[in-house]
């Protein structure tokens, strides 16, 4: 669906491309039936969950919103309110929230800060791992290690998970709830 482009879409979905624009631009809300027939052409669906917590999904695009703006410390923080929402659910609601792949955030340490934390609440309850949670994309070569006090990062090695450190993120399992 990433690079299914505008026509592409139209053509999929019988209708035309300044149709689509419109609504990426949200000068036009579509009804149901056609968000579904949108989605179909990505082969995706519209579902409904019971629970109001942010998708990993939307979560990416929330951090990709602060990203283009330079605040790290909001893009971290929406990390750690998705590591919040993770913790107080059920695990078939991680599962769910956890499903859809999200995006690229544009900075390949949040792509990977992301997946950890995903990985790290689903592995805590055996849960089933999406496939993207595996995608190259979300794993780093070099550990990035969040602490930003050097002093700390030894520390902070010490008390990463490994489902976390498979990521190439070294973040202690402290860090991932708010205070």
């Amino acid at each position: 669906a990433r690079s299914t482009s505008q026509r592409g879409l139209a053509r999929a979905t019988g209708t035309h491309q300044p149709n689509i624009a419109a609504l990426e631009s949200d000068a036009h809300s579509p009804t149901v039936s056609g968000l579904e027939r949108y989605l179909r052409a990505l082969d995706y669906r519209l579902t409904i969950l019971p629970t109001r917590l942010r998708a990993a999904w939307e979560t990416a695009g929330d951090i990709a919103v602060h990203l283009a703006v330079n605040d790290h410390s909001a893009a971290f923080r929406e990390v750690i309110q998705l590591s919040d929402d993770f913790a107080r659910t059920t695990p078939d609601i991680r599962v769910a929230l956890a499903v859809t792949p999200p995006p690229l955030c544009g900075d390949p340490r949040y792509d990977a800060l992301l997946a950890s934390v995903v990985d790290y609440w689903l592995a805590k309850t055996a849960a089933p791992r999406p496939g993207w949670l595996s995608e190259e994309s979300r794993r780093l070569d070099v550990h990035w290690v969040v602490e930003p006090l050097a002093e700390l990062h030894d520390e902070a090695r010490r008390a990463t998970p490994d489902v976390i450190l498979q990521h190439g993120v070294v973040l202690a399992e402290s860090e991932l709830q708010s205070a």
